[in-house]
């Protein structure tokens, strides 16, 4: 039985400490926790016989750890797992795995150092089966080359109310960002996974009716060798869309939240080549996949979560491979990075962006957020 400790038990690091605790994650069990807020430590108290620390670097040096989850604000995750790496546990940071390509390549140059270490980022969205079944078709070519590429997931509504809460969330100093650092980014590790990495990127970025610093709408233009996606993110629609639609040269995949509908027809070239008279057309067969009601229950019950946990238990045990690398996780930070260098230079930005830029436009963010914050 592996030992594990979660480090930040906010939000999503209690969950992950419930599923431990709770022996939701065959072959892990929890047996300590840590925070820096004494509430989430008090919180903590229900866990009976887990110890309860205020400092990682205490924790690891008096609990024999297998691994641990990082699950505290982003800037802390590279810092924290360097930590733990070097210290040979086994570690999963919860997404993003940074908030610059700059950190996150320097967390792998140390992960490297480590090769003995398991290290992952928690994407669990990699298990949802519709998009597992897009990424076996896209790469399987049934469907023939891809033409062209829409994601719209403005379906992360958050009220004034929310960002009132405080704390580190919605901003560049606490968070790096808005939407797309927070609530994208499963969406954006969705998209490069089924369809890989742009060459460059064209974006804007808006605040609309939010008294906040960072963005609530994005919208990017990912242009690739052969196709552009258009990517469009908010959190300020009371009716939002969670889609991706994929056209490829012989079928259409239209991904949903809960049902992905398969299109498959002849090749539109073929079509094209072939018809002589009028507009040209053929039938086209549809069929679907869902998400699954079972698996929809289970997040219900013990959420999404707990899935990425488990993949990570069997990478180490060696019975089964993790949902993503920190490979993975640069290459989310990528176009996330690159859609705020693009929105903030009012230029077209080519991939891997320059983290030495990147770096210098986000510290002067940081700086002005600060500044306004002490003439308020």
């Amino acid at each position: 039985m592996l030992k594990f400790a979660v480090i930040g038990i906010g939000r999503m690091g209690f969950r992950h400490a419930y599923n431990l605790y709770r022996h939701n994650i065959a072959g892990a069990k929890l047996v300590a926790v840590c925070d820096i807020s004494q509430e989430a430590r008090d919180k903590a108290k229900k866990f009976k016989g887990v110890g309860i620390y205020e400092d990682y670097k205490e924790m690891l040096e008096k609990e024999k750890l297998d691994g641990v989850v990082i699950a505290t604000p982003h800037y802390s995750h590279p810092e924290i797992a360097k930590y733990t790496i070097e210290h040979g546990v086994h570690t999963l940071i919860e997404k993003p795995v940074a908030v610059t390509t700059k950190a996150a390549k320097e967390l792998i140059e140390c992960a490297e150092r480590c090769p003995d270490v398991k290290v992952g980022v928690s994407f669990n969205q990699r298990t949802n089966r519709m998009y597992k079944y897009a990424k076996k078709l896209i790469e399987s070519g049934d469907l023939g080359e891809v033409q062209r590429v829409n994601f719209t997931a403005t379906h992360w509504y958050r009220s004034q109310a929310y960002y009132d809460q405080g704390g580190w969330r919605a901003t560049y100093v606490g968070e790096g960002g808005g939407c797309l650092i927070n609530q994208c980014v499963h969406q954006i590790d969705a998209l490069i996974n089924i369809v890989g990495l742009p060459e460059s990127i064209i974006s804007t970025m808006h605040t609309k009716d939010r008294k906040i610093n960072v963005e609530n709408e994005a919208t990017a233009l990912l242009k690739y060798k052969d196709f552009d996606c258009i990517f469009t993110a908010s959190t300020h629609e009371i009716k939002g869309t969670n889609c991706l639609e994929i056209a490829c040269d012989k079928g259409k995949l239209v991904i949903g939240k809960y049902i992905m509908k398969v299109y498959k027809h002849k090749s539109q070239k073929e079509v094209n080549a072939t018809t002589t008279f009028g507009y040209g057309a053929t039938p086209s067969f549809k069929s679907y996949k869902t998400y699954g009601f079972i698996t929809g229950l289970k997040d219900l019950v013990i959420g999404q979560q707990a899935r990425s946990i488990r993949a990570f238990v069997k990478e180490i045990n060696g019975t089964g491979k993790q949902l993503a690398t920190l490979q993975d996780g640069l290459n989310t930070m990528e176009i996330i990075n690159g859609i705020y260098l693009s929105s903030w230079t009012l230029s077209e930005v080519t991939l891997p962006i320059d983290d030495e830029l990147y770096e210098s436009k986000l510290e002067t963010k940081r700086m002005a957020e600060i500044n306004k914050s002490k003439e308020e």
